[in-house]
């Protein structure tokens, strides 16, 4: 089914072919240009426009996410199962389960999907989905830069868009591209951090405010707005970064990784007492998040502003 969808929906980012026909080692478009598939996962990069190399791709060179750093040996295992986390987004469980309520039997299109893509294929296990990425590490059905996504216009009925947006080096055209893709009254979901931490070097470009991400997306109505993480999770992220960043010597930085987590792992339930649309005085390390309906009605700088103050008041 999703290979069918793809046959039918994916176009050339150069010359906006159609597919004509996808094959174990490449995909071919109506104007001849082909691509490399790996297990019949296209990798649709034009490097002419692209920082992204193919090659690179194809040889699996982390990038934005490193596959070793998810691996299940002792020390990531306790990291992630062991240590106390720092910050927690109260509202993602219901966030997905909403989107994935309201959107059954419905195509469905996750842009860096990174190592969830079992996630969102059982969270939208009734739906279509076409998980995409800008690597192989974990295996999506795709792999595309989003500055140029490979689907014809309209393709999708719901667009995710998790931590990605400030991994992308020119975000205002991903954001167009991100709306073109979108079905008319279809929805985007756009998740991205506000004052989280230098990270995956050096693909790590851009933290975004309230107005600065709502700017990016003039032909959508806001739905919802929601800060994911609240100030004590940001207090006990820098904190702890802080007190790891005293040291140099590489197992004092792990003594202190797993101190940290323990003095201040606990502070991030304090943001169950504050409200997740408080904008204004938001200081958050994982920040906001943004669903927004394409009603194709182009907004104004101004109007986009509004929207600001609408949620004040």
């Amino acid at each position: 089914m999703k290979l069918e969808f793809l046959k039918k929906n994916l176009i050339n980012p150069i010359s906006k072919e159609d597919c004509a026909a996808i094959e174990p080692s490449e995909i071919v478009f109506n104007c001849g240009h082909k691509y490399e598939t790996v297990n019949n996962i296209p990798v649709i990069i034009d490097e002419s426009r692209s920082i992204f190399s193919v090659c690179d791709i194809l040889e699996k060179v982390p990038t934005a996410q490193n596959s070793n750093y998810r691996k299940d040996n002792l020390k990531n295992i306790i990291r992630k199962k062991v240590l106390p986390s720092l910050s927690k987004d109260f509202g993602f469980r219901k966030r997905y389960e909403q989107l994935a309520d309201k959107f059954k039997g419905k195509k469905v299109l996750v842009v860096g999907a990174g190592d969830k893509v079992a996630f969102y294929n059982k969270t939208f296990k009734d739906s279509l989905v076409i998980t995409s990425d800008v690597h192989l590490q974990f295996n999506p059905d795709i792999v595309f830069d989003a500055h140029h996504i490979p689907f014809k216009n309209e393709s999708f009925d719901l667009v995710l868009v998790p931590q990605v947006l400030e991994h992308t080096f020119r975000p205002w055209e991903v954001a167009n591209e991100l709306q073109r893709v979108t079905k008319l009254y279809g929805n985007l979901l756009i998740e991205t951090p506000f004052n989280f931490p230098y990270h995956s070097p050096p693909y790590d470009f851009f933290r975004f405010t309230f107005t600065g991400l709502r700017s990016l997306f003039p032909y959508c109505a806001l739905e919802k707005f929601e800060a994911n993480e609240g100030s004590a999770s940001a207090v006990a992220t820098f904190n702890a970064q802080f007190l790891i960043d005293l040291f140099s010597n590489r197992y004092l930085r792990m003594l202190m990784l797993f101190v940290s987590r323990f003095m201040f792992g606990w502070i991030k339930y304090l943001d169950v007492f504050k409200k997740r649309t408080a904008y204004l005085s938001m200081f958050s390390p994982m920040g906001l998040s943004m669903i927004f309906k394409k009603d194709n009605l182009k907004r104004g700088d101004v109007e986009l502003l509004n929207d600001s103050y609408k949620l004040k008041q």
